[in-house]
């Protein structure tokens, strides 16, 4: 083993000591940290055995279900590509589960263990991948050095840098520049992120520049959308705004705006889709002191409301359908970093999202170039931005138009990725 390596597992081990009765503590309290506790300690599921021992798999790790959507269309090509091996996924976050459970079934899945050597290492041992697959930012060291061991190759994809992990590894460099040259090959977003592998010494041969897998327009069910539509017809206005993938820290301001666009629009609702549905209940509160009704997915009743919550898992993508203009969340709030601008686009909508989507930025830069994305800095700015795209219909039929421009031009990223892998 690498002595870097093996410093970096002495202190993980360390920290963990320190900091396990606290990850005690969150697991009582909270269901995202109680699922899959006893995986992540290097304990695996017997269904997820079953489905892995003894075949040649191909295994795909992703973080959370933005990453997961992300690749899902390149482990359906790779099933074409490799028809003989046997597709496996992990992931760091409960969300990636639900987003698989919901979309992905058949597909065998478990969270990815606590990067600790003898955490990881009976995993690897399981999966013995032929292939290994990494999602955007996803760099473990004991999984790469364990992977590469045993013989897998390594393929990241989608490969982004935030620039405050480029600050992080460049504290601990001599670390990470041994993790990345476990990888075989890189397919980057950006050439400013390809020159990030660069600068940390990775041969630029290895590096592709495909694009973002995220413009690849995803598959929708027509009968979904359709169900979801005739669910709520009922209890909404007649406009309709999503807010969409929203952090707690972002309440305050999101209902804010919200009240400030009643104000000007009163025949408007909500659907507000939290990130997390274990923040469903602090949502609430925050409503209820607001003033404002409400109702939920899952029991909508018969009454117009101010806010639909969305209490369900797999459903967002399909409320973009139902508004002519979204907000996306994890941007209002410093910390988070955003999330994917793309899902209101995809069906022609404009997007709205904070100041905070840094790790976005490209992205950001081109949806507000294609005039389809618009910064607000703030709660008036949002409820202000909202008020003008709802009254001209114009500008929103245009934005259908640039919108498929947009994806149109963007897509290839794909097949482009594949070709290394």
């Amino acid at each position: 083993m690498p002595i870097v390596i093996f410093t970096y597992n002495i202190l993980y081990l360390l920290l963990l000591v320190i900091i396990f009765p606290f990850l005690l503590i969150a697991a009582l309290l909270f269901e995202k940290y109680r699922a899959g506790f006893l995986n992540r300690f290097g304990i695996i599921p017997s269904g997820f055995k079953k489905k892995t021992a003894g075949l040649k798999n191909i295994w795909l790790h992703a973080a959370s279900a933005g990453e997961v959507k992300s690749v899902l269309p390149l482990a359906d090509e790779l099933k074409k590509k490799y028809p003989g091996a046997n597709i496996v996924f992990t992931t760091t976050g409960i969300n990636g589960q639900r987003m698989l459970k919901k979309t992905s079934k058949d597909i065998p899945a478990c969270y990815l263990p606590l990067d600790l050597y003898f955490f990881i290492k009976p995993l690897v041992n399981l999966i013995k991948p032929e292939i290994l697959v990494i999602a955007e930012t996803e760099y473990w060291p004991n999984l790469f050095y364990l992977a590469k061991k045993n013989g897998a190759k390594i393929v990241v994809v989608n490969g982004r840098f935030s620039v405050k992990a480029v600050k992080r590894y460049g504290v601990v460099s001599p670390l990470m520049k041994k993790v990345f040259a476990f990888v075989d090959r890189y397919a980057m977003r950006s050439e400013e992120e390809a020159g990030v592998l660069v600068h940390f010494g990775v041969d630029r041969k290895k590096i592709i520049v495909p694009g973002d897998l995220k413009y690849e327009i995803p598959v929708t069910d027509r009968d979904k959308k359709e169900a979801l539509e005739k669910a709520l017809k009922p209890v909404l206005r007649e406009k309709v705004i999503v807010l969409g993938s929203v952090h707690y820290k972002e309440a305050a301001d999101i209902l804010k705006a919200f009240k400030l666009l009643k104000a000007k629009t009163p025949y408007v609702s909500a659907i507000l889709a939290p990130r997390f549905l274990e923040e469903i209940p602090s949502f609430i509160q925050f409503i209820e002191a607001e003033g404002l009704s409400y109702t939920k997915r899952t029991n909508p009743g018969k009454e117009k409301v101010d806010i639909v919550i969305l209490d369900t898992f797999g459903e967002l993508t399909y409320s973009y359908g139902l508004c002519p203009v979204a907000f996306v969340g994890g941007s209002l709030a410093d910390g988070i970093g955003g999330h994917n601008l793309l899902e209101p686009i995809y069906l022609g909508k404009p997007v709205l999202f904070g100041p905070y989507a840094f790790n976005f930025r490209d992205m950001e830069e081109e949806v507000k170039l294609n005039l389809v994305g618009f910064l607000v800095k703030d709660a008036e700015d949002l409820a202000y931005k909202i008020t003008d795209l709802l009254s001209d219909p114009a500008m929103l039929q245009n934005i259908v138009k640039a919108s498929n421009e947009l994806l149109e031009k963007r897509k290839g990223s794909l097949l482009k990725t594949l070709e290394v892998i």
